[in-house]
């Protein structure tokens, strides 16, 4: 008798267990309207994690806009444009905002750009519209150190920006015309997002970089206002209130990852790199 009532009680227990998982299986699948929220953080040498995100993103369709929080310098010329670009997509589908925090600068704010929408907060820096790539020539301390060293190669340019010996002429005439392409790139790209003249955007890309409320009066956002506010229009937009956040890109945190320091997004270990830059670097 006892050994009967024993086996009851453990299929009573094994049913409420199966009833409580098909009721938190239910609500996950049936979750609630969101906003997303991708951080871009430090310099950017590598869009993959945030081209992921986005493509979750767009795959999700409980997310009904997107809000873009950047703080960040900028980084290689590739990677801002791969992220600018898929986020030009994306507004196509739902609306987009960018929110600049302390710093969206050339890079940074390429990838604004690609929104539909800039706030920055007054303070914040930004612009910085240019490109950078600065090449080391440690030939006297090779010399010094009487280092021979013999280079083998097959065009008269394949060995440019060598730090084995400084620049010619006709290098640098070379890697002026490089910068200046990618530079006219980054022009088009503001002007035409920000629907300015070429007049105006030549004005504004010199390199320099402005508050954000200096970028408001020359239209390189459109409102100043942190999270707050881009949460507020981004309702107004879809017409739905006290919508849920979610935050990208999801990481998951290694064991060492608090305990021994990262230099990989240094200014100086990036800029070390034969890569053309989309960099904000005034310590440099």
């Amino acid at each position: 008798m006892d050994k009967t009532k024993g086996l009851q009680i453990k299929k009573i227990l094994i049913g409420l267990v199966l009833i409580l998982f098909l009721v938190s299986a239910f609500f996950s699948f049936s979750s609630r309207d969101t906003i997303a929220i991708l951080e871009i953080q430090g310099i950017i040498k590598n869009p993959k994690i945030y081209l992921q995100s986005l493509k979750d993103i767009k795959e999700d369709s409980s997310i009904k806009a997107l809000i873009v929080r950047i703080d960040s310098p900028g980084g290689t010329v590739g990677s801002s444009q791969e992220i600018h670009a898929s986020l030009i997509n994306l507004s196509k589908e739902i609306p987009t905002v960018a929110s600049i925090v302390d710093i969206g600068a050339s890079g940074g704010y390429l990838i604004a750009c690609g929104t539909s929408y800039i706030f920055a907060n007054p303070g914040s820096i930004t612009g910085s519209i240019g490109v950078i790539s600065q090449y080391y020539n440690f030939s006297k301390l090779i010399k010094f150190l009487k280092f021979d060293i013999e280079i083998v190669k097959s065009g008269e340019m394949k060995d440019i920006s060598s730090p084995t010996k400084s620049l010619s002429k006709e290098e640098k005439e070379v890697l002026s015309v490089l910068v200046e392409d990618i530079h006219k790139q980054f022009k088009e790209s503001v002007a035409k997002r920000r629907g300015l003249s070429n007049e105006e955007a030549e004005s504004v890309s010199d390199g320099r970089v402005f508050s954000g409320k200096q970028a408001l009066n020359l239209r390189l956002i459109d409102e100043l206002g942190g999270l707050a506010s881009a949460i507020e229009y981004i309702e107004k937009e879809i017409g739905l209130s006290n919508l849920d956040l979610e935050y990208y890109p999801i990481i998951e945190k290694k064991l060492f990852d608090n305990l021994i320091p990262s230099i990989k997004n240094s200014v100086f270990s990036n800029i070390m790199n034969k890569k053309l830059f989309y960099l904000y670097s005034p310590k440099i």
